[in-house]
């Protein structure tokens, strides 16, 4: 079962800490790394990942508003989903678990806008376990304060599932597409026989594979006899039966 958190606070303060939260938490990232950030909404995308500038965003989205709602999501697999995506390496993972964000608010959640990162870990002595953060604007992309009522996440969660589940079978078809190319790729090819390309060399008037025929005209004193007798070969390579005729 796939299962959808979202909570909410009403701090424009807290909503910088959050991405930074999302950005740079949790196991494997070290040195100043940091998980790459998506956004949701044209206004959010065309940030392109600058943590700066989303920060800045959401804290002035707040501004003007008596009681701003900022809704985080925490967007998770079950373990058999979390099993298929073992097959993937990380970055169709999240290519999968970018898809099916975008395109669950923009289904579930019109004019929702935002950021998102995806997370691939899987805690202390489990698997990867791909799950992705969001965190949503207190506007709509037309500058409405946000309201998303029970019925509204009820639909988010079943979106999300199954825009997940139709992403990663679209991904595991291409999979089984490209073993089934390379296996025949892998197929022994037929093989021709050294007299056979023997034959090939030899004879460049051949026609038809497997049959060398040719005719020739007497010429007037040619021994083989009178005008009009003709001379033939039999089929096939290196054969000397000649039949002539005479009068």
């Amino acid at each position: 079962m796939f299962f959808v958190e979202a909570r909410y606070h009403r701090d424009p303060s807290r909503a910088g800490a959050q991405v930074r939260y999302i950005a740079h938490r949790e196991e494997g990232l070290t040195d100043g790394q940091r998980r790459e950030l998506y956004g949701i909404g044209e206004r959010y995308r065309a940030l392109r990942g600058d943590e700066r500038a989303i920060r800045k965003a959401l804290h002035e989205d707040g501004r003007g508003l008596r009681n701003p709602v900022y809704f985080r999501f925490i967007l998770t697999v079950d373990n058999p989903t979390a099993a298929r995506f073992q097959r993937f390496d990380g970055h169709l993972s999240e290519r999968v678990m970018r898809d099916a964000v975008e395109k669950t608010f923009r289904s579930a959640a019109r004019g929702a806008q935002g950021v998102f990162a995806v997370h691939q870990h899987g805690g202390k002595d489990r698997l990867a376990h791909p799950h992705v953060h969001a965190l949503l604007s207190p506007r709509f992309e037309n500058r409405i304060p946000v309201h998303i009522s029970p019925v509204r996440l009820l639909r988010i969660k079943e979106s999300w599932e199954r825009e997940v589940l139709r992403g990663l079978e679209r991904q595991e078809r291409r999979l089984v597409r490209a073993r089934e190319a390379w296996l025949i790729r892998r197929r022994p090819t037929t093989t021709i026989a050294t007299s056979d390309l023997r034959c090939i060399r030899c004879h460049r008037g051949r026609r038809h594979a497997g049959t060398v025929k040719w005719s020739y005209s007497r010429r007037r004193g040619d021994r083989w006899g009178s005008r009009g007798e003709t001379a033939s070969s039999g089929s096939g390579c290196g054969s000397a039966g000649v039949v002539a005729g005479g009068n």
